[in-house]
């Protein structure tokens, strides 16, 4: 087998999940025991499969799985001086939207099932209606998820009362074991994120996957026009502007749709790296009016005006990747590493000459890519958050995690350990490792306080304001920077 072969048959299975090309999951499934009366699939390593797609239950991870036939032997949680049974015969309810660390996890789910006794039920929804469900069951005191998971409104849950902190059980010896859990195996910026993006000196939940920016491009067109990769934002725009000019593609592509996951999710990371930030002093001064701000959002703009295909005010994040998976642009000037799955499966026009680089900075300036991660929280009101931090625990755990990067279908650890594993380089590609573990240790992620959400969208809209000539980019910056301090002078 070359690794040429093993690359591409990992790289199908990591771009299903990276496009979000799930089974169709929704409603209650069961987690894995025999009680949910159902037989179990093979498991998610294809993405394919893992949901019911309705409400009454059935298995999809191997729930009758006897101990011997258990994905990740129980052993590899003997050293942990946890008391894993103290809760046999309990239930919890795991809130979850559709996501490819669910497809994941849950053939490993007969594994915490049979190593704690305690039966888990999912509740796997599409995005937009999980987020309103959990704000309901957080907010009206339900108490429905015992975990569920947690972005970008980390801050405003943890800001209304509706978030537990966790560190009263990290203080638990029973709950927990420093010397098997090693949290500084978590990368940095995943902490950082857990602990509210620096909002917070308590842990508002465990980090379970990470993305970081990167940049892609073709390595046919940089062969055919002796072009190098672009380490300096001037550098991408020269190399963006000769294939613009001299081929039947654009020359480059970014997000530009507005909202706060969006053409801000790129920007937050040039302005970083001319060394400012979104608020110069929170939540008095924004520091969106910058001079550094400004030139970013100008650099940003004019890319996507000048080299950018028709209508890149509009691109979300998955227009972007089927531009290039498509061959209809020469670039992707920075975006989650996750889409190199999806440009190099067997859908891909470029599966062949597509390359993964760090993304381009300023010049003096620092690799500072933005890194996003989700993370699983417990409610003020859940029913059994006990129970429910040991499943965060396990799941977030270094044999856990290590078996759903290796020999499940994750690709987006959050512990370094696994980055540097064999196995894990063997299985995604020594590219795909190294550039993202490097750029994972300079990352940076946004800290989103608790109006992010309302002053980030704001942001955004001008941002697109910008980039359809609209407004000047240093116009639409100063005005979303006294945006955002009207919202918190409100």
């Amino acid at each position: 087998m070359t690794d040429g072969y093993r690359r591409r048959q990992y790289l199908k299975g990591a771009g299903a999940t990276s496009l979000g090309v799930l089974g169709a999951l929704a409603g209650c499934t069961r987690g894995g025991s025999s009680s949910d009366g159902g037989s179990s699939s093979s498991g998610s390593s294809d993405g394919s499969s893992g949901g019911s797609g309705d409400s009454s239950g059935g298995g999809s991870d191997g729930g009758s799985s006897s101990s011997e036939e258990l994905p990740i032997p129980l052993s590899e949680y003997d050293s942990a001086d946890i008391d894993w049974q103290q809760f046999e015969g309990d239930q919890i309810n795991i809130g979850a939207v559709q996501h490819p660390w669910v497809q994941a996890i849950k053939p490993a789910i007969p594994v915490f099932e049979e190593l704690t006794g305690i039966d888990v039920q999912w509740n796997i929804l599409p995005e937009n209606q999980f987020r309103t469900k959990r704000q309901t069951d957080a907010s009206t005191g339900a108490g429905q998820f015992d975990v569920f998971f947690m972005d970008q409104v980390v801050n405003q849950f943890r800001n209304e009362g509706w978030l537990q902190p966790l560190d009263p059980y990290f203080n638990d010896e029973s709950l927990y074991d420093e010397s098997f859990y090693k949290p500084n195996d978590l990368f940095e910026s995943s902490r950082w994120q857990a602990h509210g993006g620096g909002y917070s000196d308590n842990w508002t939940g465990l980090p379970i996957t990470v993305e970081v920016q990167t940049q892609f491009y073709r390595q046919d067109l940089y062969d055919k026009h002796d072009l190098e990769v672009a380490e300096t934002w001037q550098q991408h725009r020269e190399n963006a502007k000769v294939i613009d000019e001299n081929e039947d593609v654009a020359g480059t592509s970014g997000r530009g749709q507005k909202g706060y996951g969006m053409n801000i999710y790129i920007l937050n990371t040039f302005l970083r790296q001319k060394g400012t930030s979104l608020w110069s002093d929170f939540p008095n001064d924004s520091g969106l009016d910058t001079q550094g701000v400004i030139e970013a959002a100008e650099y940003y703009t004019s890319l996507l005006q000048d080299y950018g295909p028709d209508g890149a005010s509009t691109q979300t994040w998955s227009d972007v990747q089927a531009a290039m998976a498509e061959g209809q642009t020469g670039h992707i000037v920075a975006d989650a590493n996750m889409f190199w799955g999806g440009l190099t499966n067997d859908e891909s026009n470029v599966a062949d000459t597509v390359q993964i680089a760090k993304v381009p900075k300023p010049e003096g300036g620092e690799l500072n890519p933005n890194a996003f991660n989700w993370q699983i929280s417990t409610s003020t009101n859940a029913q059994n958050s006990e129970q429910g931090f040991l499943f965060m625990l396990w799941a977030t755990s270094p044999p856990t995690d290590l078996w759903i990067n290796t020999e499940s279908s994750g690709v987006f650890s959050v512990r370094q350990s696994t980055w540097e594993n064999d196995d894990y380089i063997s299985k995604v590609g020594e590219d795909y490792a190294q550039v993202s573990l490097e750029s994972l240790k300079a990352s940076a992620p946004d800290p989103f306080d608790r109006k992010y959400p309302e002053w980030g969208q704001r942001y955004s809209e001008e941002l697109q304001r910008a980039i359809t000539g609209q407004k000047p980019a240093e116009k639409a910056m100063k005005d979303a920077a006294a945006t955002a301090e009207d919202i918190y002078s409100g």
